[in-house]
């Protein structure tokens, strides 16, 4: 969304140039933990608090008595996910600017630093920070948490170049790193975050379990909502706006296409010709986008015999990520306008 959420494909073009500036300065803070506060750009999320008890990890980053635990969160359903596990004992912040997609964000030495003040930094894995390679930051603190299902990473070689006004060049072609939109690997997110919580707050061991299985519950309706919406259209044909939705696909067996179109930006005259080839093969009625498409643009789709539906990843909600679930239940009534 353009605001408050994100376009899903931004900044690629030179994506690690500003992380060149930096990485002297934190190849000397490598491993160290460093004294800056991540600032927080998000309001709290609900969760339900309880009293626990537990062990702590050893050799984990925990916070002073009386005070949450600092969290940085790469994206919007990592942020939500550890806010709604653990409450007030944590204090998360997302530091990718509005209306930037964190995926192609590169952040500042001041923010790194940052992160590595924090007490646990929460990573997307599977490609999503293109920057990791290139910046030192304390082991013990990163959870990365797409790690734990490596082995159904989805690779994609269909990733042809193109670019976005003034932003440059970039491809979709590797790793997927959306992995959050099939619900069950967004559980299993949840329970990397969960299980790190439980180590660092282990006072708070009860009330971590009774959010985790509500967060799960509300993952697994979300799921059951789209699998319901499907129902046996497996092989109805319909399109994406970009390439980002291949964990949709795979989960709900789905028969779709992608092209590589902006929602602000009216596709030049030789991709409108491309998708018509496309439609005489592939007759889809629907394009599934990330955010609401120009009127234009709907228009001439609807020459085409296209209509549109919003099906947002919501990677960056600004300030509103404690709204992402919402924005979730949002996406299934969206979905199921394409197969009713």
């Amino acid at each position: 969304m353009r605001s408050p959420a994100l376009r899903s494909c931004r900044l690629a073009a030179g994506v690690l140039s500003a992380v060149g500036l930096a990485t002297a300065v934190l190849m000397t803070l490598a491993g160290c933990d460093g004294q800056s506060t991540p600032t927080s750009n998000a309001p709290s999320a609900s969760g339900q608090a309880a009293p626990g008890n537990g062990t702590a990890a050893a050799g984990a980053s925990t916070p002073a008595a009386g005070k949450a635990l600092r969290v940085v969160a790469m994206n919007a359903p990592l942020a939500y996910f550890t806010k709604r596990m653990g409450d007030d004992a944590v204090e998360v912040s997302m530091p990718a600017p509005d209306q930037v997609d964190p995926a192609f964000w590169t952040p500042k030495s001041s923010e790194i630093s940052a992160m590595q003040g924090a007490d646990l930094i929460v990573l997307n894995g599977a490609g999503f920070e293109k920057w990791r390679a290139q910046v030192a930051l304390p082991e013990r603190k990163v959870i990365e948490t797409a790690d734990g299902f490596r082995s159904a990473w989805i690779e994609t070689h269909d990733g042809g170049t193109h670019s976005h006004g003034t932003e440059g060049q970039h491809s979709h072609a590797g790793t997927v790193f959306t992995t959050w939109i099939d619900p069950m690997q967004a559980i299993e997110q949840a329970r990397a975050i969960h299980a790190r919580l439980t180590e660092l707050l282990p006072d708070r061991k009860e009330s971590l379990q009774n959010n985790f299985q509500a967060l799960e519950r509300d993952l697994r309706d979300i799921d059951g909502k789209l699998e319901m919406a499907v129902g046996s259209q497996h092989g109805l044909p319909i399109l994406y706006s970009h390439p980002i939705y291949d964990y949709l696909t795979r989960r709900f067996e789905l028969n779709a296409r992608s092209v590589q179109w902006e929602p602000e930006e009216m596709p030049p005259a030789e991709e409108l010709e491309r998708l018509a080839t496309m439609l005489k093969e592939h007759p889809a009625k629907w394009m599934l986008w990330e955010d609401e498409p120009g009127g234009a643009i709907r228009a001439k789709l609807r020459e085409l015999g296209v209509e549109c539906a919003v099906f947002a990843p919501a990677s960056n909600m600004g300030t509103d990520w404690g709204r992402w679930l919402e924005r979730q239940v949002e996406n299934t009534r969206e979905f199921a306008r394409v197969f009713e």
